[in-house]
């Protein structure tokens, strides 16, 4: 017997951008499933209108759904509705339906914290996010916590038959966050509740061992750094690891970029990186693009402070018949091992990933078949049905 399952949709998100495509391939797994989504749409990240709240109401008694599914947990507001204007109860005390907010970040980063729901879950994309969710939601609870990382749409293979691009970045860059801008005077006056030294402590650990998930990092930090009264310790962790996500995707580019190796860079904020002529830089794009820029790449590369889990460009880029190399082991390794498109390197050793680049490119049948095996383990066991598989066997009776 097949579920209607709610699924909340922030009309404000920009067009074409990862969200569509997930809430897409989603509802469509969905149908495969033999369930029926159904969406609700609304306006405003931090709250219902009115209209909203009555529509929602009217939808929850007109589809009785199962469960609900909130992308990004970017619909959190709509588990904050009343069932009156007037105020409590909020809706989903009353409506007893499991919630599954579906973080696609660092729990710092999204709202899953903020939905209110008797029967709330946690799914999550890094092994390490629910002990990390402890530490810093020290009195939150939740029925369930979900290791699901982001999957991808069989559709969102884009792969040509010729594949230009040698070596593909994609992502944004925040250069002056490389630096550790909490020693600036005018961010600490800005910003009185960040650390400095705690953050120089977190930060000193991450780097010196970059394969640790952020809450093994961050127990070392808290075992031997006395914080002083009034310490924010959500906003330091959410700074430095801002700190630690542009270092780590500058070291890695620059690595590649210093050998010489014909590398496109795609995103903000990289024409202020002085970087050699074999590098070209290209303005952002949207979801599809990246999809597009994807199918056209021999290797595509993976910088992620998700050390224990895994982002969705790993699976996109795969998908299209890339061979990806990712820092990201703790979660890929045990169940891809290390020859099937997906290749693993440390922050500390780039220049061995460096050097297995090349290697790769200098062999080209080798690379197209190792990329032939990434798309097929994706298409095996990482789209969304086999995701939402996972999920709602873990939410629904």
């Amino acid at each position: 017997m097949g579920y209607r399952v709610l699924m909340p949709f922030l009309l404000s998100v920009p067009q074409k951008s990862f969200y569509q495509d997930f809430v897409v391939g989603i509802s469509e797994a969905l149908r495969e499933l033999g369930h029926e989504p159904s969406h609700f749409p609304f306006d405003d990240v931090e709250g219902l209108s009115e209209n909203e709240r009555t529509s929602l109401m009217r939808q929850l008694d007109r589809d009785k759904p199962g469960a609900v599914l909130d992308v990004a947990c970017y619909g959190y507001a709509t588990s904050q509705a009343s069932l009156r204007t007037s105020g409590p109860p909020r809706m989903f005390d009353v409506y007893d339906i499991p919630y599954a907010g579906m973080l696609l970040d660092h729990p710092f980063n999204q709202a899953v914290a903020g939905i209110a729901a008797p029967r709330r879950y946690g799914v999550y994309p890094d092994l390490g996010h629910p002990p990390q969710m402890r530490m810093l939601y020290p009195g939150l609870r939740f029925a369930g916590e979900i290791v699901a990382p982001p999957a991808v749409r069989p559709a969102s293979g884009r792969s040509s038959t010729e594949r230009p691009i040698d070596v593909l970045y994609v992502g944004n860059l925040e250069s002056h966050v490389t630096k550790r801008f909490w020693r600036d005077p005018s961010v600490q006056h800005a910003t009185p509740t960040m650390d400095p030294g705690f953050c120089d402590a977190l930060t000193d650990i991450a780097t010196a061992e970059p394969e640790r998930s952020l809450h093994l990092c961050l127990q070392t930090v808290q075992r031997q750094y006395s914080v002083p009264p009034g310490f924010d310790l959500l906003l330091n962790v959410r700074r430095t690891e801002a700190h630690l996500r542009y270092l780590f995707r500058l070291s890695a580019v620059l690595a590649l970029a210093k050998s010489g190796l014909p590398l496109r860079v795609v995103g903000k904020g990289w024409g202020n990186v002085d970087l050699p002529t074999n590098v070209t830089v290209q303005a952002p794009t949207d979801y599809q693009g990246f999809l597009q820029l994807a199918g056209m790449s021999k290797i595509c590369v993976d910088a992620s402070t998700y050390v224990d889990g895994v982002n969705d460009r790993v699976f996109s880029y795969a998908v299209n018949g890339a061979v990806c190399f990712t820092n990201a082991a703790g979660y890929l390794r045990p169940i891809v091992g290390d020859d099937v498109g997906i290749r693993f390197y440390s922050m500390l050793r780039l220049q061995g990933m460096v050097a297995s680049v090349r290697e790769l490119l200098d062999r080209p049948t080798e690379l197209a078949e190792m990329g032939a095996r990434a798309r097929a383990l994706v298409l095996s066991a990482h789209t969304w049905r086999h995701r939402l598989e996972h999920i709602l066997r873990a939410i629904l009776p």
